[in-house]
């Protein structure tokens, strides 16, 4: 593995101010290249999609969405925000194969559209598979573990999650469980962890992919809410934890690879032990000896000096956790609407019979790249369906902001370009009545100068939803892991739009390639301390894809075995 190189002087920083100075640089991109200028993606060396180790024993594990219940999106976001229930017990490897399974692979993609890879993807060298979950620039830098205890369906041990084999790689035996608990403050019977592997997206994104892979790790996050939400078990995820002691209970060094989010499975109770070693001799490491090799395509691994830095400056350690009162600082909060505003009540949000459930939503979600349509009109009840969605998201619960929580930190934004009953204007979204407000006239040619790519026309696009966030509070409230917190909520709000807009057959992609300053100024929220952070593109796509992509798995139109045309997973 590389090491972080040494990082220059640039005088007593604190941590909270790498952060905001790192988040500055990351939305002033399109006015100030990044360093290192003049970087050049190195292709022909590109890294694995895949974490493969080459010296473990591998577990299959059943079908992925197999034995998934038929529970809608909606009704999945309801159960997700509320407070975290105990289970009877772990979830069987049925449930861990599904939640596990939404980083997997699910088919081959090769319909053409207007993405840069859409020429190569038919050679079978260059093929391109799609996965439940949507991941910045397709590089899947997350991976998967499980830390299982002396109960449930796996024996005690260490588990990372093969995303090429749909198998678990079991890294050591003996209950790690205690600490984990120590690391955490909550002890469980199984644990669930996301580490980053900051490589697999740096290749390509160097400086901005921590920006970019944090908001990664919400994405799965949300996949795994919403099955396991299916399955009536809400989850608390774990953000505040001591990342080394999680680390060395995984054996990744912290630096190239690093833990994220822990989500304990189970029943579950406070841990009041503080010492992170805790339960560390109970464990023996598969083929015990050196650390477990891991298989590396790249012939060269970098690492870069910004994001080293604001890894370093965010990691939590062994600061104490902040009260559920800090979470406060990060709402975004309407303002009062003056006299003279309406509010444009939207229609109700309520599934339509024809909707996808969790199960086939994960299955089919996909980025709708030059496919958009601006005719016909994107319909006011289906853009209400997708933002009513996000917004429940916002108000699930973790570690830091308990369920049932009032206060979302993301809120939500739309330039509606081809909505019926709506004008071409900038509206913000009020959750709490379920409407918009009117703002500024909407220039769509202008919006399509603010972006730098050529994957989309936003012209055909009905509706671009941005999701803002109160970056500096939040940063204010926790230090720099602030940052990495509302990132992975950000995450967590696109993977949702994506969820929704497919459970209805909509056309969906999230960007980060519009100017943030730009859109900021757009909705007239520069200097209020909000900011724009993720875009989510909404319409209706040309025409009905014609059957090139190809699943792995065959499912009937309920998410059952059986019998499926080609086409059915895209």
């Amino acid at each position: 593995m590389s090491t972080p190189p040494r990082l220059r002087d640039q005088g007593p920083q604190s941590g909270a101010e790498i952060a905001l100075d790192y988040a500055r640089r990351m939305f002033e991109r399109q006015h100030l290249p990044l360093p290192p200028l003049g970087f050049q993606v190195d292709w022909a060396d590109q890294p694995s999609r895949h974490k493969l180790y080459t010296d473990t024993v591998k577990t299959p594990l059943p079908e992925p969405f197999r034995s998934m219940p038929p529970v809608g999106v909606g009704a999945a976001l309801r159960a997700a925000r509320s407070p975290r229930a105990d289970a009877p017990g772990v979830p069987d490897l049925g449930v861990l194969a599904s939640m596990l399974g939404c980083y997997g692979v699910t088919g081959r993609r090769t319909t053409p559209n207007w993405n840069d890879d859409s020429h190569a993807k038919i050679r079978s060298d260059q093929a391109v598979w799609a996965r439940p979950t949507a991941s910045g620039g397709g590089m899947y830098p997350a991976e998967s573990y499980l830390v299982a205890g002396r109960s449930g369906p796996l024996p005690p041990g260490v588990y990372h999650y093969d995303t090429a084999h749909h198998s678990l790689d079991r890294l050591s035996t003996g209950d790690r469980c205690g600490a984990i608990a120590a690391a955490t403050g909550v002890r469980a019977e199984l644990y669930a962890v996301v580490t980053l592997r900051f490589w697999k997206n740096a290749f390509k994104y160097n400086s901005f992919s921590y920006h970019v892979v944090t908001q990664d790790v919400g994405a799965l996050l949300a996949s795994w809410r919403l099955v396991l939400a299916a399955h009536d078990t809400p989850l608390e995820p774990v953000l505040w934890f001591d990342e080394a002691a999680v680390g060395g209970v995984l054996d990744v060094d912290g630096h190239d690879e690093a833990p994220f989010v822990v989500v304990p499975l189970g029943r579950t109770t406070a841990n009041l032990s503080a010492n992170p070693t805790s339960g560390a001799g109970e464990a023996a490491r598969v083929d015990a000896g050196a650390a477990h090799r891991v298989w590396e395509q790249s012939s060269r691994v970098r690492s870069f000096e910004l994001v080293s830095r604001v890894h370093a400056a965010a990691l939590v350690g062994d600061r104490p956790r902040p009260g559920p009162e800090a979470a406060r600082a990060g709402a975004v909060a309407l303002p009062e609407i003056a006299s003279g505003d309406a509010l444009l009540t939207l229609p109700g949000p309520a599934p339509e019979a024809a909707d996808l459930d969790v199960g086939n939503s994960l299955r089919s979600r996909r980025t709708s790249f030059g496919l958009f349509s601006a005719r016909p009109p994107l319909d006011a009840r289906d853009l209400g369906w997708v933002l009513s969605s996000v917004a429940e998201a916002g108000r699930t619960g973790t570690d830091v902001a308990p369920a049932p929580r009032e206060h979302a930190w993301t809120g939500q934004w739309v330039l509606s370009n081809s909505v019926a009953g709506l004008e071409r204007r900038v509206y913000r979204y009020d959750a709490a009545r379920g409407g918009l407000i009117a703002g500024a006239t909407l220039d769509v040619g202008r919006l399509q100068q603010l972006y730098a790519l050529t994957n989309y026309s936003l012209q055909e696009v009905a509706a671009v939803v941005v999701v803002t966030g109160r970056l500096d509070a939040l940063v204010e409230a926790y230090g720099a892991p602030g940052y990495r917190m509302l990132s992975i909520e950000v995450g967590q709000a696109a993977q949702t739009a994506y969820l929704a807009a497919t459970a209805r057959g909509l056309g969906v992609g999230a960007v980060l390639g519009l100017d943030n300053i730009g859109v900021d100024e757009l909705l007239g929220i520069e200097g209020s301390g909000e900011r724009s952070m993720i875009f989510m593109l909404l319409g209706h796509e040309r025409a009905p894809r014609l059957g090139y992509d190809h699943s792995l798995y065959r499912f009937d139109g309920h998410g059952k075995p059986g019998a499926a045309g080609e086409g059915s997973m895209r």
